[in-house]
């Protein structure tokens, strides 16, 4: 009785004083397999980073013991001589100190993985193109040069000179006697936008955008601000730019752009409807007709029940072989010796400790086995999609998204011609 009330006391001291037993016996296997079983397998044999001990000590920190332990156990049998041949599909982290980057949140059954959405391509103008259809009537010299500089490839220098005629044209506007038409204007300061996207400097492309906000071109620079949300992954605040603009000969641009938006994320059905009535090029009908239905896919269900039933089978289904096979000869061989010893346990092991721990260790691969098998089909179909997705940039690349600028200088070329009559 008094030993019982002892063991009371110290179990409520250790729960006030935050002590977690498991979190403990976490920390002791994870130990116990350093100091043991990681020395006899050779340096720099394992081909993940973080390497299997320090990824299970973080599963085990960040989604509790038995959470953590299953996706340790999976993390053992992934970690065979076959993994490489996964890389750039499952494992597409990168390489870090010379081992496939593979994180704790790439593995946890119940959540998307962060960040998988990697293939960002801006939405941006095709420098071979002429923005203004080829009119250069009313080019001014200084103008005339940043359109070369912009032809050339030479996008900052060009951002630059827009930006200086910009900065002209505002100061005319603003004495007595104007000297620049608004609309040449307003034109540079958009180039100064293409130029920095071209450029990859999205921050000053979207403040050259932005300071375009005279009525009648202000929604070319909402459009503009919109590509480079796109152009930074934020498709979320690109459907909200575009949903500012009322322009119709934005119509066609804007739409297919939002349409885009949503391929990204994996809205296939709701991306292929956007384009509705606009597609009517070649790759707009194509993509109108990418509703994912024919994507192929893998029933995490199946793939479950198929591990639970026969171990490695569920990874097999899923497109894995190696680890199908490497599971099975896990779970097979922990099995097989808990078997051996608990057949003659009087010569063998006649306390049963060993037979307890292969039998636990069994058990516990067993487990892993079916979590890691739910987590292949689910990155086997995001393969799938990120798959798909790379086909439908190839064909957006194709349509053309920069709006025509051409309606600018037309209208400059009339404001000079009146303001001349004058």
């Amino acid at each position: 009785m008094a030993r019982t009330a002892l063991l009371i006391l110290l179990l409520v001291g250790a729960v006030a004083a935050g002590y977690d037993a498991l979190s403990v016996s976490g920390e002791w296997l994870i130990g116990a397999y350093k100091a043991v079983l990681s020395p006899l397998q050779g340096p720099n044999l394992c081909n993940f980073h973080p390497t299997c001990s320090q990824f299970t000590r973080g599963a085990i920190q960040s989604q509790g013991f038995f959470p953590g332990l299953l996706m340790g156990t999976d993390r053992l049998m992934r970690c065979n001589t076959v993994a490489w041949s996964y890389f750039d599909t499952y494992y597409d982290g990168g390489v870090i100190d010379g081992r496939m980057s593979d994180p704790v949140d790439n593995h946890i059954a119940w959540s998307r993985p962060p960040d998988e959405l990697g293939f960002v391509v801006a939405a941006q103008a095709d420098p071979a193109r002429d923005n203004t259809g080829g009119s250069r009537a009313l080019a001014s010299p200084s103008l005339s040069f940043a359109d070369y500089l912009y032809s050339s490839g030479e996008f900052r220098q060009a951002a630059g000179e827009y930006l200086r005629i910009r900065w002209l044209g505002i100061r005319s506007q603003t004495s007595d006697v104007s000297v620049m038409s608004p609309r040449l204007s307003d034109y540079a300061g958009l180039m100064a936008g293409e130029s920095y996207l071209q450029a990859g400097d999205v921050a000053k492309a979207r403040h050259a955008f932005s300071d375009v906000g005279s009525p009648p071109v202000r929604d070319f620079g909402r459009y503009g601000l919109a590509r480079t949300f796109f152009a930074e992954a934020d498709y979320v605040g690109t459907r909200a730019a575009l949903d500012t603009i009322t322009s119709e000969r934005l119509a066609r641009q804007s739409r297919t752009l939002s349409g885009w938006t949503l391929f990204r994320q994996h809205r296939f059905r709701d991306g292929a409807s956007a384009l509705g009535t606009f597609a009517t090029d070649e790759p707009s009908r194509r993509l109108a007709a990418m509703d994912g239905r024919d994507i192929r896919r893998r029933s995490r269900l199946a793939s479950t029940l198929l591990s639970a039933i026969l171990p490695g089978a569920g990874q097999l289904y899923s497109g894995r072989a190696g680890d199908g096979a490497y599971t099975f000869l896990t779970v097979a061989g922990t099995g097989l010796v808990a078997w051996w010893f608990a057949a003659e346990p009087t010569v063998r092991d006649r306390t049963r400790v060993k037979v307890s721990i292969f039998s636990v260790v069994t058990a516990l691969f067993y487990a892993g086995n079916v979590y890691g098998a739910n987590v292949a089909a689910r990155d086997y179909n995001l393969l799938q999609e990120r798959r798909y997705v790379q086909r439908a940039d190839s064909l957006f690349e194709r349509v053309r998204l920069q709006p025509d600028y051409q309606p600018l200088l037309d209208s400059a070329t009339v404001d000079s011609t009146q303001s001349g009559s004058e």
